[in-house]
């Protein structure tokens, strides 16, 4: 079954906001471990609680089964802490996971419940999706097929042992009929990622639909590269936690 792991900020700091936190993994591995000490840095320096979710994982358990685990931790979320609205983020799969959530709150007349959604790298349309008049703007998947750790080799084995529809609109998040309804998004994107196309697409649409956005881009960069203990890439991955952070705050701000 699903579970949750809580990380509380020192009281002092506590703003009494909550995120809710989705790891990525491309649906069929990882667990809250993999983000524990990005969580517990977000906790500590925003002063929110953070809820990571441990969602059931594919081939054994197929689409919907993850995102209908994330959507009960944060119903779960909402109730335990008695708050009237949360963040959901994630990255990668789990940002596709925190689309995929809010726009489910957003059809069940909840939409008022999620106050942000921050994406890193997203995942938001099936390559086999991908709208006809915008099949010339999404070429990453092939530009980008070797040199990352999401190849396409490997975005072909996630997306089967997910076994998502195509075209379902809680998956292929671009192509949900009420992206308008999303109060406010931050958007990151990495310049060699086989998913750079899906968070632009994912910003235009946004923007077209004129949902508040903020918009971050790393040319040159792979995806979740600030996850990499690498000398050569701490000076970005500095950068890219101090924009997040100050995203963070945004959504955070009524």
């Amino acid at each position: 079954d699903c579970w949750a792991r809580i990380y509380t900020p020192p009281s002092e700091k506590d703003s009494g906001s909550v995120a809710v936190f989705i790891h990525g993994g491309g649906w069929i591995m990882g667990s809250p471990n993999i983000e524990d000490a990005a969580c517990r840095r977000i906790s500590k320096s925003s002063g929110m609680k953070v809820v990571s979710i441990g969602y059931r994982l594919a081939p054994k358990f197929k689409f919907p089964t993850g995102l209908d685990d994330c959507v009960r931790v944060t119903l779960w979320a909402l109730d335990h802490f008695s708050v009237p609205s949360v963040i959901i983020m994630g990255g990668s799969a789990g940002a596709n996971l925190a689309f995929g959530v809010t726009l489910k709150l957003v059809d069940a007349g909840f939409g008022e419940k999620v106050k942000g959604v921050l994406a890193l790298v997203p995942a938001t349309v099936h390559p086999d999706a991908v709208p006809e008049d915008k099949r010339d703007q999404y070429t990453a998947l092939h530009e980008n097929a070797n040199n990352t750790v999401n190849t396409l080799a490997s975005m072909g084995c996630f997306l089967d042992s997910y076994a998502a529809p195509p075209h379902d609109k809680y998956f292929s998040v671009l192509l949900h009929p009420r992206l308008r309804d999303l109060k406010k998004v931050y958007i990151v994107e990495c310049g060699t990622d086989t998913l750079r196309d899906d968070a632009r697409l994912m910003g235009e649409a946004l923007k077209e639909s004129g949902v508040p956005l903020l918009y971050d881009a790393y040319p040159g960069y792979p995806h979740y590269f600030w996850s990499y203990p690498s000398p050569v890439l701490a000076e970005a991955s500095e950068t890219f936690h101090e924009n997040m952070f100050r995203a963070l705050a945004w959504l955070d701000h009524e």
